[in-house]
């Protein structure tokens, strides 16, 4: 599963393209763009456009991408992805050059031709500096014009985030027989990780906190060590890629019956959700999204009990990144008190846009509640592309 679909190899092409176009309009005749593998999961934005524009996983390796008027030559920065990258990649000329040498083959290959870049922002530093020496630190950067083009999903793209929500809603389905078990939470989420990798997935990496209060999103083993009990809330929430494309969502339920202040907590976030949902048509400013949301929580929970809450973004934009560039930043990242208020932009909605809405909040001693939908903008309404039943779960 780590390349393209086969018959992607003209879209990645025509998507080559036209940044080689934006690049000739700022004076530049080809474009180089970095990109770490998927391994880093959400931690990495550089693998989404390197996906974007190659169909190339370099897993735990880096990876550098060449695009000029003659084809486009992929660099990577370990001998053992060579075989797999000529194996998967036919499209490109591929090559082992270690990333320090990445400046040295460069400019062997442009003869003084002027260069933009992607993904520049997250080269190592030893990587950078090596660049540097052959003058490609100051070379303009096309992130943007690369975050414009990935806005709109193409019908390739949606065939696979579709199936990524299927495998969401399966994983879904199978938490109750999990929970049932009685294993501790990480070994839950081990099993049902490694069946999203058994059924197609490239990707997978859940969270589940099951506790009598829940608290926060529980990922790793040292912090998912409660065995399921009576009386216990359950959050679920998984992101995993097919081919590259991102499917999220988030459920939740409990261990026996809901507490009536949790299904407060869960009242909060559906209207929420729902605010969300009514704000993603065509036409409307994206930033409207968060607005609507921000205003269904302050009407229902009063600023004390608000200055009390622990929670994340509310959503984000989804595609060959978890966060999606662009899409992004007008969602406030809530769980950092330090983090900037949501960015102003000056984007509008569109069909053909994906989002993941999550609204959720942590209320410290009493409980948490968080729901996730992948969301796509359609010309006329909104699609929840997950099928699994939003309402809270009453697991044995």
């Amino acid at each position: 599963m780590s390349g393209a679909p086969s018959g992607s190899i003209g879209l990645l092409a025509e998507r080559r393209d036209a940044l080689l176009h934006r690049a000739r309009e700022q004076g530049a005749e080809s474009v180089a763009v970095f990109g770490f593998g998927s391994a880093l999961g959400a931690g990495s934005a550089s693998h989404g456009a390197l996906r974007f524009l190659s169909g190339w996983d370099g897993h735990e390796s880096l990876s550098l991408l060449l695009i000029t008027a003659d084809g486009a030559l992929l660099l990577v920065g370990s001998p053992f992805m060579l075989p797999l990258a000529r194996e998967l990649r036919p499209d490109l000329a591929a090559e082992h050059v270690q990333s320090l040498d990445w400046g040295k083959a460069l400019a062997a290959r442009l003869n003084g031709d002027r260069i933009a870049t992607v993904g520049f922002g997250e080269l190592p530093r030893q990587v950078d500096a090596a660049l540097a020496q052959y003058g490609f630190a100051d070379a303009p950067s096309l992130d943007e014009a690369v975050a414009r083009l990935r806005l709109v999903k193409d019908a390739a793209a949606l065939r696979q985030h579709r199936a990524a929500a299927v495998l969401c809603d399966e994983l879904f389905s199978r938490l109750g027989a999990e929970l049932a078990r009685r294993l501790p939470a990480w070994e839950i989420q081990l099993n049902l990780e490694a069946e999203a990798r058994r059924r197609g997935a490239d990707y997978c990496r859940t969270w589940l906190t099951v506790a009598p209060a829940a608290d926060y999103p529980r990922y790793w083993p040292a912090e998912a060590r409660q065995v399921p009990q009576r009386g216990d809330q359950v959050l679920f929430g998984i992101a995993l890629t097919v081919d590259g494309h991102w499917g999220h969502g988030i459920r939740m339920g409990s261990i026996g019956p809901q507490k009536a202040e949790h299904r407060e907590l869960a009242g909060h976030v559906e209207a929420m959700l729902q605010a969300g949902l009514s704000a993603l048509r065509p036409g409307l400013p994206l930033a409207g999204t968060e607005q609507a949301m921000e205003a269904v929580l302050a009407e229902r929970v009063d600023a004390r009990q608000r200055a009390r809450l622990r929670r994340f973004r509310n959503g984000h934009g989804l595609g060959f990144s978890y966060e999606e560039p662009l899409t992004t930043a007008v969602f406030r990242q809530h769980f950092d008190p330090g983090a900037p208020p949501a960015a102003a932009s000056d984007l509008v909605l569109a069909p053909g846009m994906l989002f993941e809405l999550h609204p959720n909040l942590f209320m410290p001693a009493l409980g948490g509640a968080a729901l996730g939908e992948m969301v796509l903008v359609t010309p006329d309404s909104p699609e929840c592309l997950l099928r699994y039943p939003r309402a809270c779960q009453s697991w044995d």
